[in-house]
């Protein structure tokens, strides 16, 4: 079943839809990371293959249902299983992370009051909290909304993923003003330097946001 995989990694809609309709149990295949062709073409951007193998989906994991914000499905696996809110995925994030990575700030929230950890790391090379995946969120719409039932609920600032990277860096990356501002205001630190020495104001720079640049000076 590697074959689907890769089709999903390389956008082939028309393909996979060939391999499912001759055998509808891919949908249900398992990759070397054991995810699913779903969550696979979540991680890659695949949208259009997101939104064809949904509906076929009947039974969407708790993974899958944080990533692609089916609220109900979540409510439902917790009600029946209260261990997940804080389990981590085959390949080492919780629902947390996912649901506020992939734009769900209300499924985040539910996570929160069920038990979720703000302060969890990623058991992954990413070594990261759900403020991290919160602020480099795919929505850019609803990243303010997901960082802000962080730290409202405790999230810590000026803790680091990977390479040295705050939050704030990651704000600054993507030239997200309304992001920076709340981190500031709980106590994000703008002296913080990652692993190669540089700044959230050089990481804005670097990203030619030029205005976030000022405001991290």
């Amino acid at each position: 079943m590697s074959e689907i995989f890769e089709l999903i990694q390389a956008g082939e809609l028309a393909a996979v839809q060939e391999i499912v309709a001759s055998d509808p149990n891919a949908i249900r295949a398992k990759s070397a990371e054991a995810l699913s062709p779903l969550v696979v073409a979540a991680y890659w951007g695949q949208t259009e293959i997101v939104e064809y193998l949904r509906p076929l989906a009947a039974d969407l994991d708790f993974w899958e249902a944080c990533i692609v914000g089916d609220a109900e499905r979540v409510h439902a696996i917790l009600a029946n299983m209260p261990e997940m809110s804080t389990a981590y995925s085959p390949d080492g994030f919780t629902g947390l992370h996912l649901a506020v990575f992939f734009g769900w700030p209300d499924i985040a929230t539910f996570l929160i009051n069920a038990g979720a950890n703000v302060l969890t790391r990623t058991t992954n090379a990413l070594d990261n909290q759900p403020i991290h995946a919160a602020v480099a969120g795919i929505r850019a719409e609803v990243r303010l909304a997901s960082t802000e039932a962080l730290v409202m609920a405790g999230a810590a600032v000026n803790e680091r993923q990977s390479g040295g990277f705050t939050p704030l860096m990651s704000a600054a990356q993507n030239g997200d003003t309304e992001v920076a501002r709340l981190l500031l205001a709980h106590g994000a630190d703008r002296s913080l330097r990652d692993d190669e020495g540089r700044s959230a104001a050089d990481h804005a720079r670097t990203a030619g946001h030029a205005e976030m640049a000022g405001l991290l000076a």
